[in-house]
């Protein structure tokens, strides 16, 4: 194993803020970690199978053994994988270029092509990659979407798993002309709510017709949970990415009421992450 110690850190993300379906993400300050070197002695060992170490190889990295620390929960919603792969990814550029390629944004942009074309879908990747709110295409083209309002974020994670292929699979092939415009809306609300801090912007923009009612359906103590964050005075809440975990914006005043008024799971506030994958921050 080498005696140098690579590390690179990615933050975890929640996807779709409702209507934005595979396009907006956001990024939490929840990260994963990834090295190569001399492991920590609470991290663990990844397998060639892991999405960072298959991230790591697809960016040229040699085929070394890697490690991992992590405090984002998998399979909850949360951007594990693409946090895994944004940091993996990176990995093999610091290893190439040194610890300023994290700081390069032609080499960052390489890093979102490689983790997103492994997610399948940009939005998690952006957000891992670049930080903040983000708004992403396959082309790719990333726009980061300037953040006007104080808001924490609260997150509700239950026990239970749910696998994004699967709930892909659930959702109709073809959506209404009427529903397709009203997301279209929202979308467009939600992100004048997040740039100026509108509420009433921020509690239309995530309504959402295309995906949120088949998966809230059919995790009901997640539609539980999203409903009693908004009867509480979350400024809006979204299923975030296919769930199970749900997310709110929150106003820092009343974030510590939401959080106590939910059971059944593991509640957290949060802040936004505005770094994006990094070398050596903290988890």
């Amino acid at each position: 194993m080498p005696d140098v110690v690579h590390r690179v850190s990615a933050p975890g993300s929640t996807a779709n803020l409702g209507p934005g379906f595979d396009v907006l993400g956001l990024a939490l300050a929840l990260r994963a970690e990834v090295g190569s070197g001399p492991a920590p002695s609470d991290a663990h060992l990844l397998d060639e199978h892991h999405p960072a170490t298959i991230a790591h190889r697809r960016a040229g990295g040699a085929a070394i053994p890697l490690w991992s620390r992590s405090r984002l929960p998998m399979g909850r919603g949360l951007g594990y994988s693409g946090a895994a792969r944004a940091a993996g990814a990176m990995l093999a550029f610091v290893e190439a270029d040194g610890p300023h390629a994290a700081h390069d944004d032609a080499i960052r942009t390489r890093a979102f092509e490689v983790a997103a074309e492994l997610e399948g879908h940009p939005d998690n990747a952006a957000a891992s990659i670049f930080g903040g709110l983000v708004i992403a295409s396959p082309t790719p083209q990333v726009t980061k979407v300037p953040i006007g309002c104080d808001a924490a974020v609260v997150v509700w994670i239950p026990e239970t798993t749910t696998s994004t292929d699967h709930s892909r699979t659930q959702l109709a092939r073809t959506v209404e002309r009427v529903d397709a415009v009203a997301n279209i809306a929202a979308v467009a609300n939600l992100i004048v709510g997040c740039m100026t801090g509108d509420q009433t912007a921020l509690r239309v923009g995530c309504n959402d017709r295309l995906h949120q009612p088949t998966r809230l359906a059919a995790v009901p103590a997640s539609a539980e949970a999203l409903n009693a964050m908004l009867e509480h005075g979350a400024l809006s809440a979204w299923l975030s990415g296919s769930g199970p975990t749900v997310a709110a914006f929150a106003s820092r005043s009343s974030a510590d009421e939401i959080a106590a008024s939910l059971d059944g799971g593991t509640v957290r506030v949060l802040d936004i992450d505005t770094t994006g994958v990094a070398v050596d921050v903290e988890l």
